[in-house]
């Protein structure tokens, strides 16, 4: 059997945000693992994960939510800043939407 790489996983965090959300079986949040796997330590996310995993009484469908409230004990990589989004709506259209 030949292994066939995901041409959507291209880097380490799209791989750890994958390795993530299936654990946690929450495939449709993809996109929070991927914030989380670039501002954390790869380690340390994957020690959390597999402390939630091993807890026998947290039921399957509350797994995720346990993650992110664990989050907050861990130490963020320094530096790490995101890009500011940009509004997609003109500020002229948004002060009339305002008032």
């Amino acid at each position: 059997m030949r292994f066939e790489s995901d041409k959507h996983l291209h880097s380490r965090e799209h791989l750890l945000a994958d390795d993530l959300s299936k654990m946690m079986a929450e495939p449709k949040k993809f996109a929070a693992y991927l914030g989380i796997a670039k501002l954390y330590y790869e380690s340390d996310l994957r020690a959390l994960a597999r402390r939630v995993l091993e807890k026998e009484d947290l039921p399957h469908n509350a797994r995720g939510k346990y993650f992110f409230a664990a989050l907050r004990g861990l130490i963020k990589k320094p530096g790490v800043k995101f890009k500011k989004r940009k509004n997609k709506l003109p500020r002229s259209l948004l002060r009339g939407i305002r008032r």
